[in-house]
C-alpha cells in the first residue's frame, strides 16, 4: 500500500533519516518514539510537505511522478497545527472542503462530533491548544483520502475527544481507509487495534 525506497533526509550536514526499503500494507499503524527521532520529519516526506532523495509510493503511485495525484490520496495533520491567526475556523475549513473537492456537509458533520461548531465563526487566533487540535482533525478528515497520517493526533485533547477521535479512527479503518499515526502516549490497545508498532532507530524504521 505505501512504499519507501532509498530515502535519505539531511538537514544541511545532518542525517535524519537513511531508510533503504520500507512497506506497510493497509490497516493502522503507530510509529512510536521521541521528539528528534526524524517522525515528524517521514510524515512530511511522505505527504509532500518536504524534498527528499529516493522514491514514496501510495497504492501505485509515484509522488515525484504524480504529486497532484498522489497528494489527493493523503490527508495529513501536524503535531502543531499552525493556521493564520486572522482566519476563522470557517473560512479555514472552506479552503479545505473546496481544495479537496467535497460537499461543506461532511465538515459540519465532523464539526458537530468535535464539538466545535459554535468557534467556527471565531477567528483561529483565539483558540485554545485544544480548540485548535480539534480544527486540525476536522480538516484532516475532510474528503476522501486512502491514508490518514495524524502526528501526534492524541496531545491537548481532553479525554472526551480522544476517545471520539479513536472511535472515527476504527469507523474509516472498517471502510478500507489506513492510518499512520505518531504518539508519545500509549495508545489504548483495548480502544485500537492496531496493525504494527514502529519505531525509528538508527535513522530506520523498525517494526517492533
Amino acid at each position: 500500500m505505501l512504499s519507501l525506497t532509498n530515502i535519505n533526509k539531511k538537514y544541511g550536514s545532518h542525517e535524519v533519516l537513511n531508510i533503504s526499503e520500507w512497506r506497510i500494507d493497509n490497516g493502522i499503524h503507530w510509529l512510536k518514539g521521541g521528539n528528534g527521532t526524524g517522525k515528524s520529519t517521514l510524515f512530511r516526506i511522505i505527504s509532500g510537505q518536504i524534498p527528499f532523495d529516493g522514491e514514496v509510493e501510495l497504492n501505485g503511485i509515484n509522488l515525484k511522478k504524480e504529486p497532484i495525484k498522489f497528494r489527493s490520496k493523503i490527508s495529513f495533520a501536524e503535531a502543531e497545527p499552525q493556521y493564520p491567526l486572522f482566519i476563522t475556523g470557517n473560512e479555514l475549513i472552506d479552503f479545505y472542503t473546496e481544495t479537496r473537492n467535497t460537499q461543506r456537509k461532511q465538515a459540519d458533520e465532523l464539526a458537530d462530533y468535535f464539538e466545535m461548531s459554535a468557534f467556527l465563526y471565531n477567528k483561529i487566533g483565539i483558540y485554545s491548544s485544544g480548540m485548535l487540535k480539534k480544527l486540525s482533525l476536522i480538516c484532516a478528515f475532510i474528503g476522501n483520502p486512502d491514508l490518514y497520517i495524524l502526528d501526534e493526533p492524541l496531545i491537548t485533547i481532553d479525554i472526551a475527544s480522544a476517545d471520539k477521535l479513536y472511535c472515527l479512527i476504527r469507523e474509516m479503518a472498517v471502510q478500507g481507509k489506513s492510518f499512520l499515526l505518531s504518539s508519545h502516549q500509549e495508545v489504548s490497545s483495548d480502544k485500537l487495534k492496531l496493525d504494527t508498532v514502529l519505531q525509528i532507530i538508527d535513522k530506520q524504521i523498525v517494526q517492533l
